[in-house]
């Protein structure tokens, strides 16, 4: 069975009734069969940076993102990854990003690719060639 890094905006789509993609996220979310799926320091502290922003359009007190997200994550189901890769990585080819936001997708692309799972996203320009396998590690969630 396969296991899904969720990139910050799914997270964020999970846990915010008012998020466009709200409903597909919790949708695809409930569709896993039970699969397990996964967080990491960077998608987390994503998530508290973007929710807590004040030009966020539905900001929340960074305490109160993170009660939600520490139950989102208390789930049995759900697998912490820490933050044990490197862009640095010789496998990673950075010549191929082309923008600063690439960077962060580019890095959540490999850390699935090195913990044998794929990366939950709604975006479809994730610069997939710049990590070895990362066409078939990213899933686009319908």
């Amino acid at each position: 069975m396969t296991s899904h890094l969720l990139d910050v905006n799914v997270v964020i789509a999970l846990i915010d009734p008012q998020h466009v993609h709200h409903d597909r996220a919790h949708d695809w979310f409930a569709d896993r069969g039970g699969s397990r799926w996964h967080t990491s320091p960077t998608v987390q502290n994503g998530v508290i940076r973007v929710v807590s922003n004040p030009k966020y359009s539905n900001t929340q007190p960074a305490p109160v993102v993170i009660a939600s997200l520490a139950s989102l994550t208390a789930r049995g189901d759900h697998l912490f990854l820490a933050d044990a890769v490197s862009l640095l990585d010789s496998s990673v080819h950075t010549e191929r990003l082309l923008a600063n936001s690439q960077v962060t997708d580019t890095y959540l692309l490999h850390l699935a690719a090195s913990n044998e799972a794929q990366l939950a996203t709604f975006d479809t320009r994730i610069v997939t060639s710049a990590v070895p396998s990362g066409a078939e590690v990213v899933f686009q969630i319908p």
